[in-house]
């Protein structure tokens, strides 16, 4: 095969439609219904079941032992609202409309219109700010707010699957828990909201400061380990409340019918994570467990949150609607070889704040390539996880610190082009796009990331032919 074709077949598999294969379903008994839940900014190596050592997520862990563990899994889109409409359209963002806290453009299939269709009874709780626009996401049940009491969790998982019940109807439940998003477990900014973390809202042991493990993104200083503890206690909270969910679905005699879904919508919000395309950003390990699978295994494909909506409507045996760019885990998971990707890509577009900070990462088992248009050695980034405590102690620090001073450089300025060892330097630190010995491997990803922008008709794609071409990208500030 010759180099170009291959290339462009590399990167039409980033895009290709769901994969159905539900004849490999014909021997099993066909699921009624599905338990979908969420977190917030969950880092992937909190839980124990990806190498936690804090014992935080005793639920979630039990869960990750009867269910298929996609532990390599990564969100298309590390911000909240496009990720999670990502989750329910099976697109990557500019092929939904969703390219920032926007909504999807009118008339995109859903997995509430499509099981809408199918006569499912749809509810949700929490989030339904992040899944519009309301035409989209024809909710017949859903409960709205930021509310972190584990209760409401609980109750509102049993509530909606009562009222599906009541009208003769299988369900989808979308269950999403607001912690451990910002403001954290103990914090003053968190007080009000978390009732002083008082009653439901108390967590049963406070992790200390000294006992967090720094990951490789952050620095060790006093502040930032006080952070996590409160990062830590929230996601025990997270957990309290997954505990509850799950245990409603039991109450409500449908446990033995029903898949349950688990992800993050990304990774944890703190400086190279949230927002950013950063491998600590992007990586949300989810969990699948369903009626009659075989014995749960962990799979460590490539593989990306816009795959969830073809995975979960073949295993309901519900027909999938064209224009998705997600495939279905279906056949991998009943023993095909793999997914098929050879490279995941992952964008960043707006931010809360309505800025513009575009950025695109191509990445295989081991090397990310990273494309930022923004970079332009004027403009800083400003994102919501440099509230808090740990982005000021680092920029206290880079004031004595030649290194950490560099870090917040890297962070705050950036580059257009990095290139970096995942395995080697996970921290992502060293820009490895000059070195020679890796000249082959970025020219081929470099190129593939090009044929995918090209293909999927990338707002960016323009910029990146502009930096290639040693030209300076344009990225057009909105008045914020």
């Amino acid at each position: 095969m010759r180099r170009r074709d291959f290339l462009k077949r590399s990167a039409a598999a980033l895009v290709a439609s769901s994969v159905s294969d539900v004849a490999l379903l014909s021997s099993a008994r066909k699921p009624s219904n599905l338990l979908f839940i969420t977190v917030d900014d969950m880092n992937w190596s909190l839980p124990d079941f990806m190498g936690g050592r804090h014992g935080l997520t005793p639920n979630l862990d039990k869960l990750a032992s009867q269910s298929h563990r996609f532990v390599r899994n990564r969100t298309t889109a590390p911000i909240c609202q496009p990720s999670r409409e990502a989750m329910m359209t099976g697109r990557v963002p500019h092929r939904s409309g969703a390219l920032g806290f926007t909504p999807i453009d009118a008339g995109i299939p859903t997995m509430v219109t499509v099981l809408k269709d199918a006569a499912y009874y749809n509810a949700t709780i929490h989030k339904t700010e992040h899944m519009q626009p309301p035409s989209c996401f024809p909710w017949d049940h859903a409960i709205p707010g930021e509310n972190r009491k584990p209760s409401e969790y609980g109750q509102g998982v049993s509530d909606a699957i009562a009222a599906a019940q009541k009208e003769s109807k299988p369900f989808f439940v979308v269950c999403n828990i607001n912690d451990p998003h910002r403001p954290f477990y103990g914090a003053r900014a968190a007080a009000t909201m978390d009732h002083n973390d008082e009653g439901e809202y108390a967590v049963p042991r406070l992790i200390r400061s000294e006992e967090v493990d720094i990951p490789p993104i952050l620095e060790d200083l006093p502040a930032i380990r006080e952070e996590l503890s409160q990062y830590y206690n929230s996601a025990q909270r997270m957990d309290i409340s997954i505990g509850r969910a799950l245990q409603a679905l039991k109450d409500s005699g449908a446990e033995s019918d029903t898949i349950v879904f688990f992800s993050a919508d990304h990774g944890m919000p703190f400086p190279f994570s949230k927002a950013t395309t950063y491998d600590y950003g992007t990586r949300t390990p989810t969990l699948i467990r369903y009626p009659g699978m075989s014995k749960p295994k962990t799979f460590e494909d490539l593989t990306c949150n816009i795959d969830y909506m073809p995975t979960l409507l073949d295993l309901l045996q519900v027909t999938a609607p064209k224009g998705m760019d997600g495939r279905s885990w279906i056949p991998r998971m009943h023993g095909a070889k793999g997914v098929g990707r050879e490279f995941v890509v992952t964008h960043v577009n707006g931010v809360n704040s309505g800025a513009e900070y575009p950025s695109r990462a191509i990445q295989d088992d081991r090397y990310s390539l990273m494309f930022t248009p923004w970079c332009d050695g004027r403009l800083k980034f400003r994102i919501e996880s440099m509230q808090g405590l740990t982005y000021p102690a680092m920029v206290k620090a880079a004031e004595t610190d030649p290194q950490i001073k560099a870090r917040v450089e890297q962070f705050t300025t950036g580059t257009s082009m990095a290139f970096f060892d995942l395995q080697e330097d996970p921290g992502q630190r060293v820009n490895l796009m000059d070195r020679t010995e890796h000249r082959k491997r970025i020219q081929r990803m470099t190129q593939a990331l090009h044929e995918y922008m090209k293909s999927s008709n990338d707002p960016q794609c323009e910029n990146l032919e502009r930096v290639l071409a040693g030209k300076p990208a344009i990225v057009i500030q909105p008045h914020v």
